[in-house]
């Protein structure tokens, strides 16, 4: 079963004839066990009173995908959560891409491999699962993750983005290519990846140049942190690109974010079927303001209120046209920015960005207002 050309699981949803045909569609839910996405969510089910999910272990699909097909009945829902918590979920998936290494935590996890096989596991759930109703389609987790498919098409669709590309793959052939279009100040980020682990803030002026990242250096590896560290040598700065390069990565044009007196921000907006749902600022003490890496809360109004209402408008509506990009995604995480002249630019999207706890919207959580969204006032 196929999601209908609007896009939208209002359509799916009133569909039905009557309520009881609504309340009786029943998830099937391939999580990490205890993972607190899946927590959430099925919290948020038992809310509402609908019917129990069956959960089923992300390790148990990677073993036997064969094991969904009998799962839920035609025209039930299928999600598919995000198995990058958890380590050994994690592993399974990159041996899967080829990765034969075993990274110990904190570790900064390469993209390649990983994301290689989670699109064979993709592909392998949507081969079991065609009498279900993906929340997440495949196509859309895919190019989310992919950090410059994701660019492309956005681009393509006309909502801003700061200009991104392929990264060269050596630190001599980046540089040549920022000197080539005369780039002075850009980020480095991992092409598959999330929560900013691996991000290269860089600066560069005639010889001196600046390297900000959330990873230490530690006997040639990236060990991921809470802060901020700057590198200003060449050999650090080099061995730096060398790891995040070598696994693909992609260069995007630095835009300075607006500011507020704690520091700048960007915001994280859910768009859920289309309308704008839950929203934070992210306010960092650097340059980048990722909230795992303890960037400071702030409701996002409060953020935007120096630029005025007619900006706040143009924020959301970029954040809508960006969801739009990805037909039948019931929830779509997109950090957005302005600068500071109040334009917006979308950095990325999320196809797993709904983890928000005690952000509400209409009194509702995250998940709260996804279940709200496929069901409707029948739950």
């Amino acid at each position: 079963m196929t999601i209908d050309a609007c896009g939208t699981f209002a359509a799916l949803r009133d569909r039905d004839a009557g309520r009881g045909s609504v309340l009786s569609r029943r998830f099937v839910i391939v999580a990490v066990p205890q993972d607190k996405r899946v927590l959430g969510f099925v919290a948020a089910l038992r809310k509402e009173g609908l019917p129990t999910p069956v959960l089923v272990p992300w390790q148990g699909v990677l073993s036997e995908p064969a094991m969904l097909r009998g799962l839920g009945q035609q025209g039930d829902w299928l999600r598919v959560e995000s198995p990058g918590a958890d380590s050994l979920t994690w592993h399974a998936l990159a041996r899967q891409g080829g990765f034969a290494g075993v990274l110990s935590p904190g570790q900064w996890r390469p993209g390649r491999a990983w994301f290689a096989g989670l699109s064979q596991a993709l592909r392998a759930i949507d081969q079991e699962t065609l009498h279900l109703v993906a929340t997440h389609p495949t196509e859309h987790i895919l190019t989310m993750t992919d950090k410059l498919l994701c660019a492309e098409r956005l681009q393509a669709a006309g909502v801003p983005v700061p200009e991104t590309y392929p990264a060269p793959p050596t630190p001599d052939s980046l540089r040549a290519f920022l000197t080539q279009r005369d780039r002075h100040a850009v980020f480095i980020k991992p092409r598959w990846g999330s929560s900013g682990a691996g991000i290269l803030a860089y600066r560069c002026a005639g010889h001196r140049e600046q390297l900000t990242t959330t990873a230490r250096l530690e006997n040639g590896c990236l060990i991921n942190e809470k802060r901020l560290r700057s590198y200003r040598d060449r050999e650090s700065i080099d061995r730096l690109f060398r790891i995040i390069l070598s696994d693909g990565a992609v260069v995007q044009r630095w835009i300075p974010k607006a500011g507020t007196a704690a520091g700048p921000f960007d915001l994280r907006v859910l768009v859920i079927n289309g309308q704008v749902a839950q929203r934070i600022a992210r306010v960092g003490r650097g340059t980048i303001t990722n909230l795992h890496i303890d960037a400071k809360r702030l409701d996002a109004e409060q953020a935007l209120q120096s630029f005025g209402a007619k900006t706040i408008a143009a924020v959301y509506d970029v954040c809508r046209r960006a969801a739009a990009c990805f037909p039948g995604q019931l929830a779509v995480g997109v950090d957005v920015m302005v600068d500071p002249a109040g334009r917006p630019f979308v950095l990325e999207c999320n196809a797993w960005g709904d983890y928000l706890p005690r952000l509400l919207s209409d009194g509702r959580d995250s998940y709260e207002s996804q279940v709200h969204a496929l069901f409707g006032a029948a739950a």
